[in-house]
């Protein structure tokens, strides 16, 4: 799958790797139960509610002690060995479950996994919804391993509630091979698998969007501002197509450079906000990061304090009406970072109505659009990847919306091309493009 790729990428930047794939036995759960042992009363079962590919996927009641184990797979000490899986919760109850990667030696006596050839740890929790995510741990076989088993056990601290798991994926990580960046500098996109796309896009033309409607997409770009008093040509490339293909888009504004003296940036911007083909919204006033007082890394709207958050949303909001003549109704913080003073700062902006990757749980009074994470323009950042958001979107097909963000002026003509592959895809798949700000009364 691409999403050991964007890890390499990640970890070792302008890497991939030569991977090979473990015959897990029945790592979609489309055999039911078989290939996985459970402890006597493990509170779980397969069924179909719980598939993200396939007829069926594992679902898991949290709140009690349980084990569940996969067939082990023989090991060689030394490899680098990386376990890949889908999870999300329930709307209704969601909980937590964590997955371990289990070595042993041929006696069956468990060994401390060793670190591996990529940053990722052997065990994880799933994700606790709305969508489903996908997650990869890795470790090196230790000295004398001879067996790696999946384990799935209850998270620690994990209230009462339902974990759907689906998906598995073991391989063994090969050399890592070094990718060349291109004439202007820019790293390449990860090379796709075509037996891979192949499956899921039949996967999806089979059953589309799992019984319910299309889902709405919001085109979240950002960092949008002046530049020498008027807009980027990547900017305007993206208007543009925009408008022929007759979909919204939405451009986040780093209001700082609103100070500036940009007569035909202020121009443009407040054309296409009259004539609805686009939303501005709140990227912050500086988008600033880097460390504080006593050194520990922040960012616009984390870890700097109400105050600071305060001054800074005011300003932009201002800046808003006062150069473009119109309010932001919608904001997304810079780096996507926020803390418990955003809240604050938040409940006492009355301009905002629609937080995108706000806080669920602590919503200011605004309507917050989650993320997924799988599913969006580019992987890793700044990267459009058709194969990467194919992979999420089918693992997410029935999800009410997605807000899919991207940074136009990172874009090369190959990035271009596989951004316009993905609205194409979008299109074909009778999705509805809308602005942020459409959620407000939502």
């Amino acid at each position: 799958m691409k999403r050991f790729i964007a890890a390499f990428l990640l970890a070792t930047p302008l890497a991939i790797a030569t991977d090979t794939l473990l015959p897990l036995a029945n790592a979609g759960f489309e055999d039911g139960l078989s290939g996985w042992t459970l402890s006597p009363g493990a509170p779980a079962e397969a069924v179909p509610e719980a598939a993200s590919l396939g007829a069926l996927g594992l679902r898991v009641k949290t709140g009690s002690d349980f084990q569940i184990s996969s067939t082990p797979l023989p090991v060689q000490p030394g490899e680098t060995y990386a376990v890949e899986f889908w999870s999300t919760g329930s709307k209704e109850e969601s909980g937590r479950v964590a997955v371990k990667m289990i070595f042993k030696d041929a006696s069956g006596s468990t060994l401390k996994p060793a670190m591996g050839k990529i940053r990722k740890w052997p065990a994880g929790s799933t994700s606790a919804g709305p969508f489903w995510e996908n997650s990869i741990l890795a470790a090196a076989a230790p000295e004398n391993a001879a067996s790696l088993s999946i384990q799935i056990i209850p998270a620690a601290n994990s209230d009462p509630g339902t974990a759907m798991l689906d998906d598995f994926m073991v391989k063994k990580l090969g050399e890592i091979v070094p990718m060349q960046r291109d004439a202007d500098g820019a790293a390449p996109i990860p090379p796709a698998d075509p037996a891979r796309l192949a499956l899921l896009e039949k996967e999806i033309a089979d059953n589309p969007h799992r019984g319910k409607s299309a889902p709405r997409i919001v085109l979240k770009l950002d960092d949008f501002g002046p530049r020498n008093g008027n807009v980027h040509p990547k900017w305007i490339k993206v208007a543009q197509y925009a408008k022929e293909k007759n979909i919204p888009v939405t451009f986040g504004i780093v209001a700082k450079g609103l100070e500036e003296d940009a007569p035909a940036f202020f121009q443009w911007t407040k054309e296409r906000n009259a004539a609805g083909e686009i939303e501005f919204w709140n990227h912050g006033y500086d988008h600033a990061e880097g460390p504080n007082a006593e050194g520990k890394k922040v960012q616009e709207f984390n870890g700097t304090g109400f105050d600071h958050q305060k001054a800074h949303m005011a300003d932009a909001n201002r800046l808003a009406r006062e150069k473009l003549g119109f309010p932001f109704i919608s904001f997304g913080a810079p780096f996507n970072a926020t803390d418990a003073n955003t809240v604050k700062v938040l409940e006492e902006s009355p301009d905002i109505k629609v937080w995108m990757y706000g806080n669920g749980k602590q919503p200011a009074g605004k309507k917050v659009l989650s993320r997924c994470y799988a599913v969006t323009i580019e992987s890793p950042t700044f990267i459009p990847n058709y194969a990467d958001f194919l992979e999420g979107y089918a693992h997410n097909r029935g999800a009410e919306y997605f807000v899919m963000q991207g940074h136009p002026t990172h874009w090369n003509d190959d990035r271009w091309n596989q951004f316009i592959k993905i609205v194409e895809f979008l299109v074909a798949q009778k999705a509805e493009f809308v602005k942020a700000s459409d959620f407000a009364s939502k």
